[in-house]
């Protein structure tokens, strides 16, 4: 917790005492030179004591200390870290590597081992097959973990969210009409359902019973439809097995499209099963983009499963987030203190630092992990921050992943005001969800500022003046 905010406060005027007493000492060699020189037309000057001519690393110092004693104001009275880079370089930080519970700012970690490890290209398939393609008494709905496997009303509910509008979606209805063009019109047996490159585990037991019945997450399988919601806009699932839910939704396109369809069982497909039809998703980079974006429970929990599911292995969530945290130290990440038992951040045992964040922030300069920086979700334009910061001239200009539960602000990303930064801010304490938005949004407005010289040197007298 920051106890020694009046203390750091009577150091920052100090040491912007020293700057100004600088700034004034720089103003008289300036004025002992410029008097000694030739005359210059008063046109083409810029007056003596303009900002514009002081030395830009002591504009920058004076900011930044300025930015750091903001941060702390806002912070006060809860456990707190932030970093601040700019090129790279800290201007602005306190307890960087101090691992806070980071809520949705989890996402980041996992977003970027999952992409990381399985490529930007790499695309779901999902697959309807059956012993003798169309003239099975039944076929094999067969699931591939694909986070965005959605209805028409999963597609209608994403849609009118404006914090979802525009995710990448794969159109369930789709592959049923590809069975329907194989030539697929009756199928007594009905629908076999088949998730078995996933564990059976639903829910992590890390969680809140709550999580499950007031729509923080629906039940989670490799094969999940509206993010294992039975009815997507109210957020409800009706059991446990969201294969299930999944076969049912598939099995009323198919009659909505006249193929009379049995009952909905779960199985496994034959080895010796034909292909009927299959869709595949968008790219995983889009996928990650919409989970950043809007902050999809689900869908970080379906990638770090399917991270962790190959040929020798059932996807695993304490196996996938172990993939993702090696893949990260690989690529320099720093992960001390990271506790890490979920992908989405949604367990409040879960606990990252700020410098981790910012570390993670960085891979999004690289080819293969940009979409952790072009994925945020925007100010005033897209995913969770579309409603937020209107009217102020943050709007377009911040890009971040926001971090929300009882008690916890979370907010890492990029701000391009007046300069690109880079920065990451975890706030625990007891505050309501109204005012973990204020501190959060108060802290990046802040940020936006810098660099802005806290003296004002118009304000200086000129020499020998009364």
């Amino acid at each position: 917790m920051i106890t020694t905010h009046r203390r750091r406060q009577r150091i920052t005027a100090t040491a912007l005492g020293v700057v100004g007493a600088t700034f004034i000492g720089v103003a008289l060699l300036w004025t002992h030179e410029e008097s000694s020189s030739s005359a210059v037309s008063p046109a083409s000057t810029t007056p003596l004591f303009s900002p514009r001519r002081l030395p830009a690393t002591i504009i920058d110092t004076a900011s930044a200390l300025r930015l750091q004693g903001q941060i702390e104001s806002v912070s006060v009275g809860s456990d707190a870290c932030f970093v601040v880079d700019d090129a790279g370089e800290s201007i602005a930080e306190f307890n960087s590597n101090t691992p806070l519970r980071p809520a949705s700012a989890m996402k980041l970690i996992s977003s970027a081992g999952v992409v990381d490890l399985l490529g930007p290209g790499y695309r779901f398939a999902t697959k309807v097959v059956g012993d003798s393609g169309s003239s099975s008494d039944s076929l094999t709905l067969v699931g591939s973990g694909d986070p965005v496997l959605s209805t028409p009303q999963g597609i209608s509910a994403i849609e009118r969210d404006p914090e979802r509008s525009g995710s990448a979606i794969t159109q369930l209805a789709v592959l049923a009409d590809r069975v329907v063009a194989a030539g697929v019109r009756s199928l007594p047996k009905g629908i076999v359902v088949d998730d078995h490159i996933f564990d059976e585990r639903r829910y992590n037991p890390a969680w809140p019973i709550s999580y499950r019945t007031d729509g923080e997450i629906g039940p989670i399988g490799a094969l999940s439809v509206d993010s294992g919601w039975s009815n997507p806009s109210a957020r409800t699932a009706s059991g446990e097995d969201p294969a299930l839910a999944a076969g049912a939704s598939f099995a009323k396109l198919l009659r909505d499209r006249g193929v009379k369809v049995g009952g909905v069982s779960t199985g496994r497909a034959s080895e010796g099963d034909t292909t009927v039809a299959e869709i595949k998703s968008p790219r995983l980079d889009e996928i990650v983009a919409s989970i950043l974006s809007a902050s999809n429970n689900h869908g970080a929990e379906m990638l770090v499963k399917a991270v962790s599911a190959d040929a020798r292995n059932t996807g695993s969530t304490a196996d996938g987030v172990e993939r993702i945290k090696r893949r990260l130290v690989q690529r320099g990440v720093s992960i001390d203190g990271l506790v890490m038992l979920d992908g989405s951040g949604l367990a409040r045992q879960d606990a990252v630092s700020c410098r981790t964040l910012t570390d993670v922030l960085h891979l999004g300069e690289r080819p293969k992990t940009q979409v952790i920086k072009s994925g945020l979700a925007i100010a005033g334009v897209r995913g969770t921050l579309a409603p937020r910061l209107a009217g102020t001239e943050l709007v377009g200009h911040l890009t971040a992943k926001t971090g929300t539960l009882n008690g916890v602000s979370a907010l890492a990303g990029h701000l391009d005001v007046r300069r690109p930064l880079l920065f990451a801010l975890i706030l625990n304490g007891s505050f309501s969800e109204q005012q973990a938005y204020a501190k959060r949004e108060a802290i990046a407005k802040a940020i936006s500022r810098f660099p802005d010289a806290p003296i004002s040197i118009t304000d200086l007298p000129l020499p020998g003046n009364p």
